[in-house]
């Protein structure tokens, strides 16, 4: 029994560092941005969702899996597709685009893109076209240049540059916040 306290303990104390390590790694990115002018390290996926192209940085991804059956979420905000077990561990799927004003076409190719931290969250998006290492951050008036359908989110840290496209870049904790405000299923 000790052994399972000890596991149990240091398992929530790493938990906790992960989340204070997300949180002041999050804060630094949006820091970064609104600064401008220089690039962003790290590497970033690069989604597509609703028609619409948007950055997120790996290091708050731990995996992307395909769209797979989901149990509803009663209650649940409209962008809340539902939940699904990943690894023994139950798992909030929200429809990206939907987070963000639009409507997306998920179908059976669709991903999940599960972000590290807890509530465990998963990201619907119709697809991950690709990464981009140390994205340029955009320089000029980020409410001319957020790109449609992103203006006002607050799912957007700051705007980036990738072959000449201007995209967001993506902070899901809003998302994240008003999930576990709802009761959503933690980890354990």
């Amino acid at each position: 029994m000790p052994d399972d306290f000890l596991t149990a303990s240091a398992r929530a104390a790493l938990t906790a560092e992960v989340r204070r390590l997300s949180g002041a790694l999050r804060d630094a990115q949006r820091a970064l941005a609104a600064l401008g002018g220089a690039s962003l390290p790290g590497l970033h996926l690069v989604l597509e969702t609703g028609g619409r192209r948007a950055l997120l940085p790996v290091a708050q991804v731990t995996e992307v899996v395909r769209m797979v059956a989901l149990s509803p979420l009663p209650g649940a905000p409209a962008h809340v597709l539902g939940t699904f077990s990943w690894r023994g561990v139950p798992v909030v799927a929200a429809d990206l685009a939907a987070a963000a004003g639009a409507r997306a076409d998920l179908d059976l190719d669709a991903r999940v893109v599960i972000l590290a931290g807890a509530p465990a969250l998963g990201l619907a998006v119709e697809r991950v076209v690709g990464t981009v290492d140390a994205p340029k951050l955009f320089e000029g008036d980020p409410a001319e240049a957020a790109p449609e359908g992103w203006r006002g989110s607050p799912l957007v840290a700051g705007l980036c540059v990738d072959g000449g496209e201007v995209l967001p870049l993506l902070d899901p904790s809003p998302l994240r916040a008003a999930l576990a405000g709802a009761g959503a299923p933690a980890a354990p």
